[in-house]
């Protein structure tokens, strides 16, 4: 399925597994060039395009964790920002699930999703805290 251009997202749904471990299991797996969509090209160049975005946010001593992790991340880059480190998830996709970021995130660590859009870019803070408690 790979190798015919298919998208991880469409892999797990045919498959009923998670993201994780399709990752893993494909991740040696590349799909042929002249298959593949235009999504995931797009996809790869706001990746791309992403460290020079956090620097123009002020953002320093950035590291891309793709070129340097042989796991597959749930983050794109570490940088740090006002001497405080954060991990950025780079995408496309306005659907992405601030819930699952929230799944992987790390203590110690600001997160937030790099979303490309039509008009730029917007980094969106993911907050790990709770803000509000109830108690009944």
């Amino acid at each position: 399925m790979r190798r015919s251009g298919s998208t991880y997202s469409d892999i797990c749904k045919t498959l009923g597994v998670k993201t994780e471990r399709c990752r893993a299991y494909l991740r040696d797996i590349n799909p042929d060039p002249a298959l593949e969509n235009a999504m995931t090209k797009e996809w790869e160049l706001a990746e791309r395009e992403g460290r020079g975005v956090l620097e123009k946010m002020g953002f320093s001593n950035i590291h891309n964790l793709n070129e340097i992790c042989s796991v597959i991340s749930a983050w794109d880059y570490l940088g740090c920002k006002n001497n405080e480190w954060w991990l950025v998830d780079v995408t496309i996709n306005g659907q992405k699930s601030i819930a699952a970021k929230r799944d992987v995130s790390s203590e110690g660590y600001k997160h937030a999703i790099l979303l490309k859009i039509d008009s730029g870019w917007k980094l969106i803070k993911i907050s790990t805290t709770t803000e509000l408690e109830i108690k009944i």
